[in-house]
């Protein structure tokens, strides 16, 4: 056995990673689908001081509320 066989990373971790990674990805892509509200509601215009112009408290766009699809798969109410 060589010296760099001693030092690989075992190919069953490697893959196991690459599967960890992937499991991941797909669950922060999952997390960007819903809208931020459960509920339609309104949306509301940022916050800004006056003086400086600067924004204080962003806005945010107005919510569709989720779909039965979202629904079942993003919410479960509380008991």
């Amino acid at each position: 056995m060589s010296e760099n066989d001693t030092l690989a990373f075992p190919a069953d971790l490697t893959a196991l990673q690459t599967r960890l990674h992937s499991a991941r990805a797909e669950l922060e892509a999952l997390g960007r689908t819903p809208p931020w509200s459960v509920e339609p509601m309104p949306g509301w215009a940022p916050k800004v001081n006056d003086n400086t112009g600067e924004v204080i408290q962003p806005g945010r766009e107005p919510s569709p509320g989720y779909t039965p699809e979202q629904l079942a798969v993003h919410y479960t109410p509380a008991p």
